[in-house]
């Protein structure tokens, strides 16, 4: 059986942003709703310039988990 790595991030369920584990509030939409389970990450350095950030909604630069739980 594999072992799951602890990384040291939250996601954000409404935003999918990426935030410390210790953080209790998402810096981006300010929401309080935090998993620690999600899966994929992506970089977004900017967001006019990058087709996969607009498709995926994301408006700010920053880190974002592809999917949330």
């Amino acid at each position: 059986m594999a072992r799951r790595r602890t990384l040291p991030f939250k996601a954000c369920r409404r935003c999918k942003s990426l935030v410390p584990k210790e953080a209790t509030r998402c810096p981006v939409c300010g929401s309080t709703d935090l998993s620690e389970n999600w899966e994929g990450a992506i970089i977004v350095l900017s967001v006019e310039r990058s087709k996969l950030a607009k498709s995926l909604g994301f408006e700010k630069p920053g880190k974002y988990a592809l999917r949330v739980r």
